[in-house]
């Protein structure tokens, strides 16, 4: 799997629980799985975990500059295997996606070299992984890169937040350093800019959404965000997986945050 957050990541929100859930569901159902990704500083400073420096270094070209991602691995506390992309240009800073409010104006040159890195280290992994799952647009061009190099992997797309696609001003598709076939409206081009999520619409062998609901939404004007017409026309590919709740950690019999504990027996 593939993704801008997850454990051991400590602030709240749903797609790092997600991380936190689905890969150790999978892992208990007997499937091998891996995570992937960024060494933010939030992750460098959490004292409950411990990384190892894999040894291995890769040269990234985005645009025209070339950068070194280093690969770091550990274990979240749930024993999922994870794998940690570091460049501290992109990744050594106080927030995620942006700060005091404002976005990174190199969200597209971070998330384009952790694309690239993600993809050399599926490459590089023994045994070879079968399946890249990527979530949400920092990681859906995943995909078109795996198309663009006839790489030997499924891909699979997980929108959870489909307002928020990664468009970027054309100019930035210089960084991608994909042909210039691909910025075409059955690429990664959308209405003159690069967007990543519709990238990955396109490209992705399946996507999923989180529940029967939301993809009758994203399917709508209404709730698509510009992009109903494209998952519209791959809708063949579009399957509602629900998202049900992790009961090891939502459960009022034993949730020590609530003021007193609670079950069916007592209401």
């Amino acid at each position: 799997m593939i993704s801008a957050q997850g454990p051991p990541m400590l602030h709240a929100g749903a797609l790092i629980d997600v991380m936190d859930a689905l890969p150790r569901e999978l892992r208990e159902r007997g499937h091998e799985v891996a995570v992937a990704l960024p060494f933010y500083r939030e992750i460098r400073e959490n004292p409950a975990f411990k990384e190892e420096d894999t040894g291995v270094t890769v040269d990234v070209r985005v645009g025209e500059k070339t950068y070194i991602a280093e690969y770091l691995q550990g274990h979240t506390a749930s024993g999922v295997q994870l794998f940690l992309v570091r460049c501290d240009e992109f990744f050594d800073r106080d927030g995620i996606y942006s700060e005091h409010g404002e976005p990174y104006e190199d969200n597209a040159a971070r998330f384009i070299f952790f694309s690239k890195a993600a993809v050399e280290l599926a490459r590089r992994l023994t045994p070879t992984p079968q399946i890249l799952h990527v979530h949400d647009w920092p990681a859906a061009l995943v995909p078109v890169y795996v198309k663009a190099h006839r790489l030997p992997f499924s891909t699979v797309l997980t929108i959870h937040h489909i307002a928020d696609q990664g468009s970027f001003w054309g100019l930035d598709f210089r960084l991608t350093n994909l042909h210039e076939r691909y910025f075409t409206l059955r690429g990664v081009e959308f209405f003159g800019k690069l967007n990543f999520l519709k990238s990955g619409i396109l490209f992705a062998d399946k996507i999923t959404t989180v529940s029967e609901r939301h993809r009758r939404e994203i399917l709508s004007p209404e709730f698509g965000c510009g992009l109903d017409v494209v998952l519209r026309e791959n809708s063949h590919k579009l399957t509602a997986i629900l998202h049900g709740a992790d009961y090891t950690r939502w459960n009022p019999e034993i949730d020590w945050l609530l003021p007193a504990n609670y079950s069916l027996r007592d209401l």
